[in-house]
């Protein structure tokens, strides 16, 4: 847990007063911390990654309104359209189907933390590639960089967000997740859609 916004403290608050009560009353608990939870087709659940998606296909489409106009009064070549979001690319992104999160909280017994987090995710640069592929426009994570009015308009719609577009390194303690790989992601981007 990050110590990086609000809600990351609170999470930190709120394991503390857990555990503290549990030692008081010398009672066993299990605390379960996700990472970011994602539906799968089985089991559908629109969460924060499902969400960021939607924005960049959002403001995309915004963007493309007006770049469509231009160019048709202009008389332009056709452009790749490049989509610049500021975050580490080489940074992972821990996300973790619902459906192992489910497992985990059914299946660990004994009192303890426990990460409920993919034991290798993706990194962010990754991400973007596959999903840059269902939305035809090219998603770059940069560290630092000017951005365009759509791209400073998209970060400050996505403020909550940017914390986790650092990336990531948590333990594990699912040995045995599915991978979060370029179908999977793809396959959620279209639901998103």
């Amino acid at each position: 847990t990050w110590p990086v916004n609000p809600y990351g403290l609170s999470k930190i608050e709120n394991e503390s007063a857990i555990a503290e009560f549990a030692k008081e009353h010398n009672i066993k608990v299990s605390i379960f911390k996700p990472s970011i939870v994602m539906g799968t087709a089985e089991h559908p659940y629109p969460g924060h990654f499902s969400r960021f998606i939607a924005a960049v296909i959002q403001t995309h489409r915004r963007a493309e309104l007006v770049r469509r106009k231009i160019e048709g009064s202009l008389r332009l070549p056709l452009i790749e359209p490049l989509f610049r979001i500021r975050g580490n690319p080489e940074g992972k992104l821990n996300l973790i189907q619902v459906d192992q999160v489910a497992w985990g909280i059914a299946n660990i017994e004994e009192a303890g933390t426990f990460w409920l987090t993919h034991p290798d995710p993706p990194t962010l640069q990754q991400l973007a590639d596959w999903i840059s592929e269902v939305i035809m426009v090219r998603v770059k994570f940069e560290p630092e960089f000017k951005p365009t009015p759509i791209e400073a308009a998209f970060q400050k719609m996505t403020a909550a967000f940017q914390p986790y577009l650092r990336g990531d390194n948590f333990p594990s303690n699912l040995k045995l997740s599915p991978p979060i790989n370029k179908n999977f992601i793809q396959e959620t981007a279209k639901r998103s859609l």
